[in-house]
């Protein structure tokens, strides 16, 4: 593994478990600073990942001219991560479609409900700056109407600039399908393997690194999410 020097420019873990700024390292970049739309300022992608971006959003718009695509979450490091994670597990952030999670006495199943769309932090995809979220997280918003024409324009193309959907339908386990969600492979694939090989080197101290609220109970699920993608995300 490149450890301070290449792809990283920080200790491998600290990378793709999160525990580090994007606003300071200086393979990020602020999309603000880029064509890319966003939802609200002070988003960051990897630099190689919002260059292939903006490109893939130029030539969707020579198709499509009227529609726009924006994005509405980049780069999340472990401590954001761990918010989303912790206010889903003490029932501050209500969990669509589903009963008070304050309910569930068992911590498994209350875990592997936030498991449905949220990741456990040390885990995201969202940590490396190579995957993002468009427009509407609502699958709905992507069967009808302009958020179609998004999604199949991106199935057919999305390819050719690096992207693919890690979160597709039709796989027996891991979270459930994310038609906005995108990744670029390029780099997400050798982050994706350096993920696996420190999990498999530090099973016993894992968690011990990475603190959060139910760790102790959903951790060994981990590696399931983690490498439960679409085959043409590895």
């Amino acid at each position: 593994m490149s450890e301070e020097t290449g792809i990283y420019m920080i200790p491998v873990f600290n990378y793709v478990t999160g525990k580090f700024e994007p606003s300071r390292h200086p393979l990020f970049i602020n999309l603000d600073k880029t064509d890319i739309p966003v939802s609200r300022k002070g988003q960051y992608l990897r630099k190689e990942a919002a260059d292939s971006l903006s490109l893939m959003l130029k030539d969707f718009h020579k198709d499509h001219p009227g529609i726009k695509i924006s994005v509405i979450s980049a780069t999340r490091n472990f401590n954001s991560q761990k918010g989303i994670w912790e206010e889903k597990w003490t029932g501050r952030r209500k969990i669509t479609g589903t009963p008070s999670i304050n309910e569930i006495k068992d911590p498994l199943k209350k875990g592997e409900l936030i498991l449905q769309y949220s990741s456990m932090p040390g885990t995201s995809r969202h940590h490396w700056g190579t995957d993002f979220d468009i427009n509407q997280l609502n699958n709905e918003y992507y069967n009808k109407g302009e958020g179609k024409i998004i999604y199949n324009w991106l199935v057919k193309n999305a390819s050719k600039y690096g992207f693919c959907q890690p979160y597709t339908a039709g796989r027996d386990t891991g979270y459930k399908e994310e038609k906005g969600h995108w990744s670029y492979l390029p780099l997400s694939k050798q982050f994706l393997t350096d993920w696996n090989d420190l999990y498999a080197g530090m099973n016993s101290v894992f968690w011990k690194e990475l603190s959060f609220k139910g760790a102790e109970h959903v951790g060994h699920l981990a590696p399931i999410y983690v490498n439960s993608i679409n085959s043409e995300c590895k």
